[in-house]
């Protein structure tokens, strides 16, 4: 072979390899392009604690590698949030980065709470900086988009007369007839969905109270209405000897509750010491579905040593019950004598509280809640910070656990599927009431009181 053949042979060949070094390159380094995916997202929580951020795990039907491009990878994704009201809203991606644990995945940090129904869009551009077009992905998640609307604003009422100061209720001819207050109590009972046994059971608690001990037919059917709820064990503790005191209640009626004329109720003590509990004169007409809550916190101060947080625990205790009548009864929300004022601002406190699930109702501040008492001039940013503020002549921060309180929060705790724990530590108790108040009655309860959200 000439000189000039030789050469051509090695053009030839030159050529042919730099034709194929292409090929065998992208063989090394091919790029994979997902042409699906799934998305979930959950909220990120801080020591057991909810934020209003969101974790979303992407998984793609194939292994993925980030196109090597200046651009961070938390830009190639963008949420479109669904929201309460049917809209939706962009969201951008606070980062990403890949799972350590599967190749296919694909791990997003979001500053909001994603919600279910949103979508997530995918620049096919995050794998291959050539390609065009995103990949759309429904995203499932751990909230609703009402959920997230609970979770992270504060409520407040449309109506601002929520607020007014309390008017004087016409009084009641019927409060001490016991014929009546024991038809009305049957009326409740049904309202209240209870079964045959409980209704019977509480018509038979009726009859069954001594007046010598509570003269009133309606406090008796404020007393006896308890059977079948979470404060049934209020019961035993009053009218028998199984509470601290080793003796029943010497009475529980309205009178002045002494040394304290601003107080609704008040236990005190008499020289042997059983307790006697007062109940303001002026809420003898006051229906008697409203005089249960007050009864149930009374009976939690048994002993005789008092702390703040009792006070916030019976409170929470107390408030709690008021939201569950108002969900079985809605007339409830529209009385608006002083007890009802207290109770329905309680109420508002306690819904816009809770740092365990914010979207239900707690006593500690929710994430993003600024004040749980929006629109007015109160301070408080939570239901503890409210109740605290009420009993300023109570120092103590800590006192002994009443076992009446425990006994309600056990029953609460089975309801909610909980393991039986400490009432006054507040983070338990605010978790437990959370985990106990389903969404329908939570629903029910902003529509009896017409709530909107604050912003």
């Amino acid at each position: 072979m000439g000189r000039a053949a030789s050469r051509l042979t090695a053009i030839l060949g030159g050529w042919l390899l730099f034709t194929l070094l292409p090929a065998c390159s992208g063989e090394a380094r091919q790029v994979s392009v997902p042409a699906s995916a799934e998305a979930r997202a959950e909220r990120i929580r801080e020591n057991g604690l909810a934020t209003l951020r969101s974790r979303v795990v992407v998984t793609f039907d194939r292994p993925v590698e980030p196109a090597g491009t200046r651009l961070p990878l938390a830009s190639h994704f963008e949420l479109r949030i669904a929201l309460a009201d049917g809209s939706s809203r962009r969201q951008l991606v606070a980062s990403a980065e890949r799972s350590g644990t599967s190749r296919r995945e694909v791990v997003l940090t979001v500053d909001a709470l994603v919600t279910e129904g949103s979508v997530l869009s995918v620049s096919r551009r995050a794998f291959d900086s050539r390609a065009d077009g995103n990949l759309e992905v429904a995203v499932s998640a751990d909230l609703s988009p009402l959920a997230a609307l609970l979770a992270s604003q504060a409520l407040v009422p449309a109506d601002p007369a929520f607020f007014d100061p309390p008017a004087a209720r016409e009084p009641d001819p019927a409060a001490d007839d016991p014929a009546v207050m024991r038809e009305a109590l049957r009326r409740h009972l049904a309202l209240r969905g209870s079964d045959a046994a409980t209704k019977a059971d509480a018509l038979a608690m009726f009859d069954a109270i001594p007046g010598g001990v509570v003269p009133s037919p309606k406090v008796r059917a404020a007393l006896a209405a308890l059977t079948g709820t979470f404060a049934e064990p209020v019961l035993a503790d009053l009218l028998t000897a199984q509470n601290c005191t080793r003796m029943p209640a010497a009475s529980i009626d309205f009178r002045e509750p002494p040394g304290m004329n601003r107080l609704l109720a008040r236990v005190t003590y008499t020289g042997t010491g059983a307790r006697v509990v007062s109940i303001h004169p002026s809420l003898r007409d006051e229906r008697f579905e409203l005089l249960m809550p007050l009864l149930v916190h009374e009976a939690v101060h048994c002993d005789q040593f008092d702390s703040r947080v009792e006070e916030v625990a019976a409170t929470a205790f107390d408030t709690f019950l008021y939201l569950r009548l108002v969900a079985a009864d809605p007339t409830l929300a529209a009385e608006q004598t002083r007890l009802a004022r207290e109770l329905r601002i309680d109420a508002l406190a306690m819904i816009n509280s809770g740092a365990v699930l914010p979207e239900s109702v707690g006593v500690l501040r929710s994430p993003g809640v600024d004040a749980a008492l929006p629109g007015t001039t109160a301070p408080h940013r939570s239901f503890a910070e409210l109740v605290a503020a009420a009993y300023p002549s109570v120092t103590s921060l800590q006192s002994p656990v009443e076992p009446l309180a425990v006994a309600y929060m056990a029953a609460l705790a089975a309801e909610a599927g909980a393991a039986p724990g400490d009432p006054f530590d507040l983070r338990y108790l605010d978790g437990v009431l959370a985990q106990a108040f389903d969404a329908p009655s939570l629903i029910a309860v902003i529509r009896a009181f017409g709530f909107v959200p604050a912003e």
